[in-house]
């Protein structure tokens, strides 16, 4: 990924720099409810409440959704403002840190929902499977970056980190969804064992 930002000179790299930074204020909180994501899953799992766990899924992405229409607002509002506060006077590095968290902030959705499935995979007890969606986000970077090297695009730099939560997240939102069948499965035989 720094590969293809410094392909397209210093002044892209302070741009990216400073909106990845501002990004990553925002996106924290998204980080978050993932993390308490992991406690509920666990705790429901624990209790064989499997509809509470899809319920909470449904719940989480519920939060991420309401919270990326937020951050959307704010961002394409303030994007300027805050450029200016961590770079500086200089305006075209501040257009350009603020193209950055304006685009980015459009993608919001795919890091929360990835927050969600990510961290239910964790709370369900599949931490190999959570790890691979690392591995495959790291994938993604890496072909997002390779596209923005051939292109040599601003924009296409702006788009690494959202390509890599959305394969990841199409990865966590299959194996969820198939460990959860797979449990409601064994639960359901459990039950009619006893």
């Amino acid at each position: 990924m720094q590969l293809a930002i410094n392909a397209l000179g210093p002044q892209v790299v302070i741009a990216q720099t400073a909106g990845e930074k501002i990004r990553q204020m925002f996106t924290l909180p998204m980080e978050s409810v993932g993390m308490g994501m992991a406690t509920f899953i666990s705790q429901n799992y624990g209790a064989k409440k499997i509809q509470r766990i899809r319920q909470g899924i449904h719940d989480g992405v519920t939060i991420q959704v309401g919270y990326c229409i937020f951050c959307i607002a704010v961002i394409m509002l303030s994007a300027t403002p805050l450029s200016y506060l961590v770079i500086g006077k200089n305006q075209h590095l501040i257009q350009l840190s603020a193209r950055y968290l304006r685009l980015m902030s459009l993608t919001f959705f795919f890091h929360g929902s990835l927050m969600i499935y990510r961290n239910t995979l964790q709370g369900l007890g599949f931490s190999i499977e959570a790890v691979l969606s690392g591995v495959g986000e790291l994938i993604g970077r890496s072909c997002g970056s390779l596209i923005a090297i051939v292109l040599m695009s601003f924009t296409a730099v702006c788009f690494i980190n959202p390509v890599a939560w959305s394969l990841s997240l199409l990865y966590c939102y299959w194996m969820v969804n198939r460990k959860l069948a797979n449990i409601t499965t064994s639960l359901t035989s459990d039950q009619r064992r006893l």
